[in-house]
């Protein structure tokens, strides 16, 4: 969902350790971020964990792209 407000996060990782992000990645699913997120935080108007599970699916597809995608 990038927008006008979307940032650049440049980061650079050892591969082991991107493909062991990819892996964390891979098992986290939007009831992990449900649990973990706070019940009263929004984020213009969308609940944490929606945003939260967003930002992973962003992050898996980045590390895809970069030839981390863990079966």
């Amino acid at each position: 969902m990038a927008d006008k407000d979307a940032i650049t996060i440049p980061l650079e990782l050892p591969r082991d350790e991107a493909a062991a992000l990819a892996q964390f990645v891979k098992r986290v699913d939007y009831d992990t971020c449900a649990r973990f997120a706070s019940p009263r935080a929004t984020y213009h108007g969308r609940c944490e964990g929606d945003v939260m599970w967003s930002a992973i699916c962003m992050l898996q597809r980045q590390l895809a792209e970069a030839g981390f995608a863990p079966r």
